[in-house]
């Protein structure tokens, strides 16, 4: 299959302070960043995280998305073997499911499509087409495996680099019918606004602000109007009949994802969920979530169809998934580098974490 390729969490974040090389972060030794990034990380392997998956269903009922960390693969080997790891990782959750009575709660798998190539889609290699038609093989081998074992999958966004190749294999997926797979979308990208509206009722959509930094010819660089396109996208893709996960740490950013599109589009629970990363201390609006108790004072304070609409996602409550990425240091290590310059009040988190501070 030839897919096409391009032409050439807090409201106010710290910002990371830089040198001469980068930012302080890209200094810190490797030992150091896992210390600050560990509340952030699922293990080091497999049976770390579905250890870790189980056990915050059963303490919160929170779901889970599993991420095996690693991107920018060098050979063809690296691809081959990310095809096994996943294929494993999905037979391993198939084998070990949450016990829970609705499907949307059972745990998922992520993917970044960069380990499937050893060259990215603006390379100027004679054989490109070729070495990104056999990361699509790839790809869709894993979606399909995990569609014979009923469990769901996200191939996520990279940088703007993949965003093409990312969609445009989205897109296949979903046409040679593995709805089971879902992708990920940047509100910071101004082609985004363009690209939703190829979105139907079929997909399943992690709305993001994006953590990548992007030259400002094609992209937002303020975070402010970022997160107000993300709910207004997810507004969109609602009304389209898209399954939308909020993935934002943001508590304004909720709120109005929940005001602004969910009661807008009359949208149930069934339909939307919220996407947080593991180890980032948001547990009391977790709860509330999940609990339905986020809607009872709205509710309490309503009148009429909204009244109604919010004693309804009161009594369900709402899906919340922990996105749980795992790897050994030397393949976490540049994703806890990249976690940490987008939002460095981690590094705080980190350390209350380490010294048991609440």
């Amino acid at each position: 299959m030839s897919v096409a390729t391009p032409v050439k969490e807090t409201s106010a974040p710290v910002q990371a302070p830089t040198t001469a090389q980068g930012t302080l972060i890209d200094t810190l030794p490797l030992k150091l960043v896992m210390m600050l990034a560990a509340p952030y990380l699922a293990g080091r392997n497999a049976n770390d995280a579905l250890a870790k998956a189980h056990k915050i269903y059963k303490e919160s009922r929170f779901a889970s998305t599993i991420d095996i960390l690693g991107e920018d693969a060098h050979v063809e080997s690296d691809c081959d073997q990310s095809v096994e790891n996943y294929k494993k990782l999905i037979d391993l959750i198939a084998n070990n499911r949450i016990a829970c009575s609705n499907p949307l709660e059972q745990m998922t798998v992520s993917f970044k499509p960069s380990m499937f190539s050893v060259i990215s889609p603006v390379s100027a290699a004679a054989d490109k087409q070729k070495q990104l038609d056999r990361a699509y093989d790839r790809i869709e081998s894993i979606v399909k495996h995990a569609k014979a074992k009923d469990l769901r999958v996200t191939l996520e966004a990279e940088d703007h680099s993949w965003t093409d190749f990312h969609l445009d294999t989205y897109y296949a997926l979903i046409n040679a019918g593995y709805h089971n797979c879902g992708t990920v979308i940047q509100s910071r990208l101004f082609r985004t606004k363009e690209d939703i509206k190829k979105f139907d009722e079929r997909m399943r959509v992690r709305m993001v602000i994006g953590i990548y930094n992007e030259p400002a010819e094609i992209a937002l660089t303020q975070k402010p109007e970022m997160k107000k396109l993300a709910v207004e996208y997810a507004k969109e893709l609602l009304a389209r009949g898209v399954y939308v996960e909020l993935a934002s740490h943001d508590t304004d950013c909720m709120d109005n994802f929940i005001e602004d599109a969910v009661l807008t589009t009359r949208t149930p629970a069934k339909q939307f969920e919220i996407q947080h990363l593991l180890g980032v201390p948001r547990k009391e609006i977790q709860q509330a979530f999940v609990s339905g108790k986020y809607f009872v004072e709205k509710a309490e304070k309503a009148g009429g169809n909204r009244r109604d609409q919010l004693a309804d996602l009161a009594r369900s409550g709402v899906l919340m998934r922990m996105y749980l990425p795992y790897g050994t240091d030397n393949v976490a290590g540049p994703y806890c580098k990249r976690r940490l310059k987008a939002n460095p009040n981690m590094i705080g988190y980190g350390i209350k974490n380490f010294l048991n501070i609440k």
